[in-house]
């Protein structure tokens, strides 16, 4: 994304916090705007939106079959979207938003990698610990699992990261020798 895309998509996102930021369903937005995001995902509708193939008109209607919000808000959004031209930029606007939501309420989605799941009071030892060490509060951990790590975890929340894997570790032993 250029810059001009990327000052496009954060005019949208702001404009719509900006509305909705004393709305007190904020994070069920978040939530219908985190599904809108999976059907984009799933239904490889982005392909569609990015395509030079694929007129204005096309795109438009495309995105009108998902947008299918309880709250006018979402639905205001993605129509502005579509009507200014910019459906190529839909997913990026709606993650954009989610981003700007988050820190709005400085509350955000930690994603955990490791080798084995997750036990309940793990992950309160580390919702505890990455709220204190980044100053926030997470709002939910989703986990994913890679053997590769060998053991220990990688979390990410807000685009910072704590790699405390065994796999970091032995590349950081291995530059070390």
């Amino acid at each position: 994304m250029n810059a001009r895309e990327n000052a496009i998509v954060q005019k949208y996102a702001l404009s719509f916090v900006e509305k909705v930021s004393d709305h007190a369903d904020i994070w069920d937005m978040y939530d219908q705007i985190s599904d809108l995001i999976s059907i984009i995902h799933d239904s490889k509708l982005n392909r569609i939106l990015l395509s030079a193939t694929v007129s204005r008109e096309e795109k438009a209607d495309f995105v009108r079959t998902v947008r299918q919000s309880s709250f006018w808000q979402i639905n205001d959004l993605i129509e502005d979207v579509i009507r200014d031209g910019h459906a190529d930029l839909l997913l990026e606007t709606l993650e954009r938003v989610q981003l700007q939501i988050s820190k709005f309420k400085n509350e955000f989605e930690a994603r955990v990698v490791s080798v084995y799941p997750l036990t309940e009071a793990q992950k309160e030892r580390l919702r505890h610990l990455v709220e204190q060490r980044f100053s926030l509060r997470v709002r939910n951990i989703t986990e994913e699992l890679d053997q590769s790590l060998l053991g220990g975890f990688i979390v990410t929340v807000n685009h910072k990261v704590i790699d405390a894997s065994v796999r970091t570790q032995l590349k950081d032993i291995r530059k070390k020798l």
